[in-house]
């Protein structure tokens, strides 16, 4: 088996948060069909979460001065 390569704990935060925008957007879509107060209240807690995990996924990858 070929070795990994190792990602510094930068990229692995931006991998990581890439993983949570897209469970995110997920849970996003799917709770935007359905019906209900639960599932009204899970979307709007995704979409905070999206705009959130956004703002920090903008902010690694920002240069340093």
């Amino acid at each position: 088996m070929p070795e990994e390569k190792k990602l510094s704990p930068m990229q692995k935060k931006r991998r990581y948060t890439k993983y949570a925008m897209t469970a995110a957007l997920g849970v996003l879509v799917v709770s935007g069909f359905n019906k209900g107060k639960t599932s009204r209240n899970i979307h709007s807690i995704a979409g905070v979460a999206l705009v959130g995990l956004s703002v920090y996924h903008t902010f690694l990858y920002k240069n340093r001065s």
